[in-house]
């Protein structure tokens, strides 16, 4: 099987249009028309079928196209890496950042990768047990994240380089900020919840002893819309704290003291395949992300959690 053809299908339905695609694809219609009647001779079936809106794949179509799809997505990857080497890059290394330190450490985290010269980063954002299925399949090198997570991590080595506990964050206009006191656990009962990265193992939700009210709503794999809530409403979550005060969208006061709590550590550490390859430049990857963070740890305030 053709898989120049491939392409070309997967073209025609994104496009819904084979005018539309022989015209992206530089060629002439009929010429496109020819390559999909040899494709369909192959299959021994239709690839499209036309409607008043244009063409569309039929079932085997679809299935075809999306093999096609991702021979266009390697091929631009091809491109990519070609590009790359010719402005005198060495390698790409993929690499999985927890949305909580992204948002942190935005600044920081960009130039500690842009001060290594000789490599090309893709830096995703995701849950810790999204991006660790990913660093399992090999699809990302290196995962900066939560050390305690609740997935199988029997094939990943863990190194432990920055220190942080959770703690309850109520938002802003939670009356519980102006009591200066700790706070009892029955009067959590009576505030309304949200929970962040809970599916990550982020936070003890939803077997919190102290989140005996249910929460309605939770948010996984982004940071943005909590930071929001807790700036501009009365509900509460429980944060990785020192992150979360570090990134200077929250303030102290919002970090709420709680009767006989005992919060749960949130570190974050650097995973990889403990069988990964040990090639000088995954080495020396490994190496700028161990020195940048653990010098982010000791430069950082504690913020007065035991460390």
């Amino acid at each position: 099987m053709n898989p120049n053809h491939l392409k070309q299908l997967a073209i025609i339905i994104k496009q819904g249009s084979i005018s539309a695609a022989a015209e992206q694809l530089f060629i002439t219609q009929p010429t496109l028309t020819r390559s999909i009647q040899q494709l369909e001779q192959k299959v021994g079936a239709p690839l499209l079928k036309r409607t008043r809106y244009g063409v569309i794949a039929t079932e085997i179509g679809e299935r075809l196209g999306q093999l096609g799809e991702k021979i266009l997505a390697e091929a631009e990857q091809g491109n990519e890496i070609i590009r790359q080497w010719h402005s005198g890059f060495h390698n790409q290394f993929s690499v999985g950042i927890d949305p909580l330190w992204e948002y942190a450490t935005v600044d920081q985290t960009t130039q500690a990768f842009l001060d290594e010269p000789r490599f090309v980063f893709h830096l995703r954002t995701g849950s810790a047990a999204t991006q660790i299925e990913l660093l399992k399949r090999e699809q990302l090198d290196f995962l900066l994240g939560p050390a305690h997570v609740t997935v199988a991590q029997r094939e990943l080595s863990r190194d432990v380089l920055f220190r942080d506990r959770a703690a309850v964050f109520a938002g802003a206009k939670s009356p519980l900020i102006r009591l200066n006191r700790p706070i009892k656990k029955t009067e959590l009962e009576r505030c309304k919840w949200f929970i962040a990265g809970a599916s990550a193992g982020f936070m003890n939700a939803p077997n919190d002893e102290i989140l005996s009210n249910a929460a309605k709503i939770s948010f996984t794999g982004g940071i943005h819309s909590v930071m929001h809530l807790l700036q501009h409403s009365d509900m509460l979550v429980r944060l990785p704290a020192r992150l979360a005060l570090m990134s200077g969208a929250l303030k102290a006061e919002q970090m709420l003291a709680i009767e006989e709590d005992q919060s749960p550590r949130r570190d974050i550490a650097l995973w990889s395949l403990q069988d990964d390859s040990e090639r000088p430049d995954k080495q020396r990857v490994r190496a700028l992300i161990q020195d940048f963070v653990s010098n982010m740890d000791q430069q950082v305030p504690c913020f007065g959690l035991d460390l």
